[in-house]
């Protein structure tokens, strides 16, 4: 990369990168990037993927990471571990991707969901919860199936 060898970037982010994306990028270019932006969330936990990604040093970074506040805010499981750690569910699921390594980016905008989304250093989920809520995960979970092998924004 041109803008690489001439010291304006340093590294790249990608989004939607599935493991043989990533593999053509490196073959073709001789870089890795540092980010891989994926959909993300309790209904779509993507194990896979977030290990391939960690395999080769690249660090997760969640869209959608509450599920653009689908049925995950109303779950029983995430309601039950919420309330056990007297916090919100959107809360309980920014913990969950931040002990599962991710870097989630959620939505907000009023000052007081932006407080309450920065409101996750001071709790931990154990191991227990972290599993039930990756649990979740189902093949139907995608955003509006927005599979990168196939979707295209219009």
């Amino acid at each position: 990369m041109d803008l690489r060898r001439e010291g304006l970037i340093r590294s790249i982010g990608v989004s939607n990168f599935m493991p043989e994306h990533l593999e053509r990028l490196q073959a073709e270019s001789g870089v890795v990037p540092s980010v891989n932006q994926i959909e993300m969330h309790p209904f779509f936990p993507q194990a896979e993927q977030r290990a391939d990604d960690e395999s080769r040093g690249i660090r997760t970074e969640s869209w959608s990471p509450i599920g653009r506040a689908n049925a995950l805010l109303t779950h029983p499981v995430l309601q039950r571990i919420a309330t056990a750690h007297e916090r919100t569910v959107a809360q309980v699921i920014l913990r969950w991707h931040y002990q599962l390594g991710a870097i989630p980016i959620p939505k907000a905008t009023s000052p007081e969901r932006q407080r309450e989304n920065l409101a996750l250093f001071d709790f931990a989920l154990t191991e227990t919860e972290v599993q039930e809520i990756t649990a979740l995960g189902r093949l139907d979970g995608r955003n509006k199936n927005q599979d990168p092998r196939f979707h295209e924004e219009s």
